[in-house]
């Protein structure tokens, strides 16, 4: 319980960004549906003294829009334009859930089925792009959906959605990238972008796995199992992952990326763990191996608040040390693993904000102010609450 209570301080700073943002909707809702799982074994409202849950919607000025406020409205505690929910209960959590919906299957591109990254509410257009990463992330969090409301039109977007993710992957035999996902698709020229991320493909790979998890349909694992070989290709001496590689058109001449990252080493174990689980390759356990063990070393040098060469010290970075280890740890039950992912919890646990008397702030991690940041940090605590 008191995992779940921690779980609902986090909620307290939550909120919605006035700019509408993909990412954060999207940690926004995967973090509710968690909560919504958890809220089946509480009791129908939970109102501790200071919990609270802050929802920053887009600022509409009633008078400009010449709107009544409805007599039936109850008065809202607004402090710095969030509004202040103090009591969480199940009906609240359920109205999150289809209003983040609703954003989500708006941000679907209606021919392409791809996924905007951006949204512009002043001008109500898209960016003329669609990524691959935000559609398998999307489409990864409809499958939630499904499971929790199995509203068949959620499947069939989620199926469409797919088709995409594997338009984006290249097939070209010869080439370097040959089973990689193009990061993103530019719709007024029609071209894929030459530019191929770890982490697309590794995040793309848990999505194809829910795929072929639900259907049983063998395209979307051969195509999980092609990324994944790509994956191999990029793993450095050191256990560590080359960030990307791009073709420089001018040069004529594939680039990679030389800087460390912990996200993509994190996601890149995930991935190959996942994958592994489901086919039993040896060739997946040993790169993630290395990844692993690349990991803990790192952390028995430097200790469990670690940065790399993108970002200082962050919790963050941190929290995809300890997802990675979790879910390599489902492939060995090694007791040595699951040390280090309880004991970098608790670490994680300490940087929070646990001033009460700063309801804005109350409940978030330090180094991290958004929303999308602190809905992950969320997320990695409840997966190691029910390991």
């Amino acid at each position: 319980m008191a995992f779940v209570k921690f779980i609902e301080k986090v909620l307290g700073y939550l909120r919605i960004a006035k700019k509408h943002n993909f990412f954060e909707w999207l940690i926004l809702i995967v973090l509710v549906l968690v909560v919504a799982a958890a809220s089946f074994f509480l009791p129908k409202s939970i109102s501790p003294p200071r919990d609270f849950l802050v929802l920053n919607t887009v600022e509409l000025n009633q008078k400009e829009l010449n709107l009544e406020k409805p007599n039936h409205e109850k008065e809202k505690e607004v402090i710095d334009g969030l509004v202040i929910i103090r009591n969480l209960d199940k009906e609240l959590i359920r109205q999150k859930i289809e209003e983040g919906k609703e954003y989500l299957l708006r941000m679907i591109d209606e021919k392409e089925n791809g996924v905007h990254k951006y949204y512009y509410a002043l001008n109500d257009t898209f960016e003329n792009r669609l990524h691959t990463i935000y559609t398998s992330t999307l489409t990864y969090t409809l499958l939630k959906l499904y499971n929790l409301e199995k509203d068949d039109s959620l499947l069939n977007q989620a199926l469409k959605c797919g088709e995409f993710i594997l338009s984006m992957q290249n097939k070209e035999k010869e080439s370097r990238a040959y089973g990689a996902f193009y990061y993103s698709y530019y719709l007024d020229s029609k071209e894929k972008e030459k530019k191929f991320m770890v982490g697309t493909t590794s995040k793309t790979i848990f999505t194809l796995l829910k795929l072929y998890e639900l259907t049983g349909n063998s395209k979307y694992l051969e195509a999980a199992k092609l990324g994944a070989d790509w994956l191999t290709t990029m793993q450095r001496p050191d256990g560590s992952m080359k960030p990307y590689m791009r073709y420089d058109i001018e040069d004529e001449k594939w680039l990679y990326g030389t800087k460390e990252s912990l996200l993509y080493n994190g996601q890149v174990l995930s991935a190959l763990s996942k994958i592994y689980i489901v086919t039993k390759e040896k060739k997946y356990y040993d790169i993630a191996l290395k990844i692993a063990q690349c990991f803990t070393q790192k952390v028995e040098k430097e200790g469990c608040y670690l940065g790399d060469d993108y970002r200082i010290k962050n919790p963050i970075s941190s929290s995809w040390l300890i997802m990675a280890l979790l879910d390599f740890y489902r492939t060995n039950q090694n007791e040595y693993y699951g040390n280090i992912i309880f004991s970098c919890s608790e670490k994680l646990l300490e940087k929070r904000i646990k001033n009460d008397t700063d309801i804005i702030n109350y409940g978030r991690w330090k180094g991290t102010s958004y929303t999308s940041g602190n809905g992950w940090l969320v997320e990695v605590m409840t997966e190691v609450y029910q390991l």
